[in-house]
């Protein structure tokens, strides 16, 4: 499997962990009522971890907005050079040490460990591109 397939993979499983963790968070802190319900309502109880939970499910899913479909073109048009193979390593790297630093609160680690997958997404871009038209 190659580091931009294996990428994509992982961050796949990193937003289903999350999902899970903020579903479990909810049921436990607001009750199975309302974790079963429509949730019209704001979340009763929510604690600040509860919102950095949501807010780290929620930055996963708008890195993934950018990177994913990147690394899949990489994987499909059978590019992968340095360029699409460090990306996809800093973004494994990052995104899994920054899931639990966002989680537990870690203020200025947080932004650095975050952006190395940040750089990583026009790095895959270039990447791609360079590999498409045959150079690097």
């Amino acid at each position: 499997m190659s580091m931009e397939l294996l990428s994509v993979v992982i961050y796949a499983l990193l937003i289903f962990i999350m999902v899970l963790l903020q579903s479990t968070y909810m049921a436990k802190t607001a009750g199975l009522v309302f974790s079963f319900g429509n949730r019209e309502k704001a979340q009763p109880s929510k604690k600040p971890l509860g919102n950095r939970i949501d807010r780290t499910l929620e930055n996963l899913k708008e890195g993934g907005i950018m990177y994913v479909p990147l690394a899949v073109l990489a994987v499909s048009t059978d590019v992968s050079n340095p360029w699409t193979y460090y990306a996809a390593l800093a973004t494994i790297i990052s995104r899994v040490l920054y899931v639990p630093v966002y989680i537990f609160g870690v203020r200025i680690v947080r932004s650095l460990v975050f952006a190395p997958s940040l750089i990583a997404i026009p790095v895959m871009a270039y990447g791609v591109m360079s590999g498409l038209a045959g150079g690097i």
